[in-house]
């Protein structure tokens, strides 16, 4: 038997199909983030595609705050930099990050002695959700220059005269 794989890339941000018919636009599945709600909590799409892409830079900044903060033992700066990301977590729906941000601030409330310990898994959360981000490509960097022309059915051997076996759903 032939198996097929269908390469599609998006295009304009929208998918298409081996004819160039646009498909619906499927929903991110993330780990860090939780799309349906973050949807819920703009008012478009594309508004929501527009801050995520700009995400991941914001999320540097700030883990770098942290970091920055933690060597200087600047308390207030860091509550800042954690209140900073409760805010744009909630936002986005990234529920782990915004627990990981507010235990953070909670323990330099309480001058706890996990203060070093919560804000070092709290910039390791941020940093995995930019860099997820960033390989979801929401700014569609990677795609611009992509065309209809892009699209192509092979095969494994990279033939493309064989029959479909496969359906794609």
């Amino acid at each position: 038997g032939c198996s097929l794989f269908l390469v599609v890339f998006a295009i304009s941000k929208q998918m298409a199909d081996e004819n160039g018919d646009v498909l619906p636009r499927q929903s991110p599945v993330l780990q860090h983030l939780d799309w349906d709600k973050a949807l819920q909590n703009n008012q478009r799409e594309e508004q929501l595609r527009a801050f995520l892409a700009e995400y991941p830079a914001d999320l540097q900044r700030i883990v770098s705050e942290i970091r920055e903060a933690l060597k200087t033992s600047d308390f207030e700066r860091l509550r800042e930099a954690a209140q900073q990301l409760m805010g744009s977590a909630s936002f986005v729906a990234a529920s782990e990050l915004h627990s990981c941000a507010r235990d953070l601030v909670e323990a330099i409330d309480l001058e706890s002695d996990d203060i070093v310990d919560m804000a070092q898994k709290t910039a390791n959360e941020a940093e995995a959700l930019a860099k997820e981000l960033d390989a979801f490509d929401f700014g569609n960097k990677r795609q611009a220059a992509l065309s209809p022309s892009d699209i192509k059915l092979t095969s494994p051997s990279g033939k493309r005269s064989c029959q479909a076996c496969c359906e794609i759903s």
